[in-house]
Formats: C-alpha cells, structure tokens, sequence
C-alpha cells in the first residue's frame, strides 16, 4: 500500500471510530462495513453524507451500489478526491 492510500485509510479508520461506540478493534481494507464492523443502513448513510462534508467531496447515488468493505470506502474517497 502506497503512503498516500495508507493515510486516507488512517483517516477513514479514524472516521469510522468516530461513527460508533462500538469497539471497532482492529480492522483493515477488508472488513465489511455492515457484517464484519456492525454498521446498519442507517449509519452508512451518515457515513457517507458526513464523508462528503469531511473530504469535501460529492458522493452519487450509483457510487453506493458497490461500497461493502473500508477498502471501497477509500478506493471511492482516493477517487473522488483526484477528480
């Protein structure tokens, strides 16, 4: 993993902390949002609105349809941001 993905993935994970008072213990690229960390349908919205406002950008519908794992959170977020 490059450095650059490696500090938006520290950052996501930090993000995703924030998101829960579940104890998230370790997780990486990997973990499911919905079965592996807990998070409902409801906190991925969150999630996902509170993302475009932390990384300033815009997040469309159709870029949800394919989100399951932290690391699709920031393969989306990387691309957003270099666009």
């Amino acid at each position: 993993m490059d450095a650059k993905r490696q500090e938006l993935m520290d950052e996501i994970s930090e993000f995703l902390r924030s998101h829960t008072e579940n104890d998230l213990g370790d997780f990486d690229e990997d973990s499911q949002l919905l079965a592996d960390l807990g998070f409902n349908s409801l906190d991925f919205l969150t999630i996902i609105n509170d993302a475009e406002v932390e990384f300033d950008i815009v997040i469309e519908d159709e870029d949800l349809e394919d989100i399951v794992t932290v690391g699709d959170v920031v393969d989306l977020v990387m691309n957003k941001m270099e666009n």
